[in-house]
């Protein structure tokens, strides 16, 4: 389906549901396409291709919200949906703050040259990057007893969005990766550790540093030992930063404010951080995988303040919170085709800082490369995390030992004015929808020996 018949689909659901007396709707239509393969004892052993595509609508009558989905396109189902529709909005209760009013001039379509390189690939190659991960791990070191995961995906999406007041929005996009790891066994212990790699281009995947991140990193963890327990200034890898983030992001949520379950919900325009701390949500930072035009209310994106200087600027606002909080909408409205209106970030940028790496790394040092249990080991309504983790401690920017068996304890909330420095180099996660320079925190909780 193609750009013009996938807007015709949209606008013919709102054109059926006008004619059931709809008052007002939108429309979401999703369609994707996947593949990926995984290598095992150098054959292919998994092989998958999937097509997927999904359309929902969400109605509203008399204030009162109804959503409903279908995976077919067919008439009689897309009705069906509809129905379903509106016989759940008449059980809802009023929402007066949920409306659907954006009205866009013209048409917003994104179909960017950057992120739509034509798959050149042939299927022979791609069975020969997945196969030659595990070779290449393997081969690394005699003591990489095996490469559990090693495989390579790719896949293009189309997200559309279309309302009653004829706003029409549109983008696609196609992307590469491909991911290995290594488990390493010495005298009496075993670690394994995983790498990954993202691309526009099939070409550009760093098959290389996969190779080499998850190798060298599992041999090294094989001398890692527990640090004795105490205090240590504490850096994170970018994708470890990520994460831990990424847990408590609902306390930037203004429907967790609305809610009243975000820590930060009496805190916009208060200081938060310390004075040299930014975070900014921006949708089309160069580069960036999270690339968005406008959210899951067709609004078009544009970048925005969520901490500046310290200081909390915005909570991620979609149009009901807008209405709610009686301030400009930000364009964060998240909504799946099944879902109910929620808000999400696009890209979260730390901005860089004035210190250098020697400054930076300057002392000891905890580096964290590995933290687990983010689900079961942090609380996002307290701020309390306890993670087990695993990294480097290091003297003057020189590695001492490796670490593993060790509990990390913190207050997310707290850890945000427990910042020494912020580096001068803004880097990528892994999946690169995440960019942040290294920042040193101050003395956070180390269980171990």
């Amino acid at each position: 389906m193609d750009l013009a018949k996938g807007r015709d689909l949209c606008f013919r659901i709102i054109d059926m549901a006008k004619s059931r007396g709809v008052q007002q709707c939108d429309v979401i239509l999703q369609r994707g396409k996947s593949f990926s393969l995984q290598a095992q004892a150098g054959k292919i052993d998994k092989t998958k291709v999937t097509s997927t595509q999904i359309a929902g609508i969400r109605v509203i009558q008399d204030q009162k919200l109804g959503i409903s989905a279908s995976e077919s396109l067919e008439d009689d189902a897309l009705r069906m949906m509809i129905d379903q529709a509106l016989g759940s909005s008449r059980y809802a209760s009023i929402d007066r703050f949920q409306k659907i009013e954006q009205k866009n001039a013209t048409d917003l379509i994104s179909i960017p040259s950057a992120l739509n390189q034509d798959d050149t690939a042939t299927a022979q190659e791609k069975i020969e990057l997945a196969l030659r991960l595990e070779s290449l791990v393997l081969g690394r070191d005699k003591r990489i007893r095996n490469s559990p995961y090693s495989g390579y995906g790719d896949g293009e999406g189309e997200s559309l969005y279309a309302n009653h007041l004829g706003t029409f929005c549109y983008q696609k996009e196609r992307s590469f990766s491909c991911y290995t790891s290594a488990l390493a066994a010495g005298d009496a212990t075993q670690t394994m550790y995983s790498s990954s790699s993202v691309a526009r281009r099939f070409q550009d995947l760093k098959l290389d540093h996969c190779v080499e991140e998850a190798a060298d990193t599992a041999l090294a963890l094989l001398t890692a030992k527990p640090l004795p327990t105490g205090r240590y200034d504490t850096i994170f890898s970018t994708d470890e930063w990520g994460s831990l983030l990424d847990s408590f992001l609902g306390a930037f949520s203004a429907k967790s404010a609305m809610e009243g379950v975000a820590y930060f919900r009496e805190k916009v325009g208060q200081r938060i951080a310390v004075p040299f701390f930014s975070m900014h949500d921006s949708p089309q930072y160069p580069g960036g995988f999270g690339y968005s035009v406008f959210d899951d209310e067709g609004t078009p994106h544009r970048e925005l303040a969520v901490v500046e200087d310290g200081i909390l600027k915005s909570f991620f606002h979609n149009s009901a919170t807008a209405r709610y909080y009686k301030i400009p909408n930000t364009a964060h409205a998240a909504r799946g085709p099944r879902g109910s209106l929620g808000t999400s970030p696009t890209q979260l940028v730390i901005k860089a800082g004035t210190t250098d790496a020697k400054q930076l790394y300057s002392g000891t040092v905890f580096k964290v490369i590995g933290l687990k249990g983010l689900h079961s080991g942090t609380n996002a309504i307290s701020g309390h995390f306890s993670l087990a983790a695993e990294g480097m401690l290091m003297k003057d920017g020189e590695i001492q030992q490796y670490v593993k068996d060790v509990t990390l304890s913190g207050n997310f909330y707290q850890l945000l004015e427990q910042i020494l420095a912020v580096g001068q180099t803004v880097e990528a996660s892994s999946g690169l929808t995440f960019f942040s320079p290294d920042i040193r925190f101050e003395g956070l909780s180390v269980a171990g020996a």
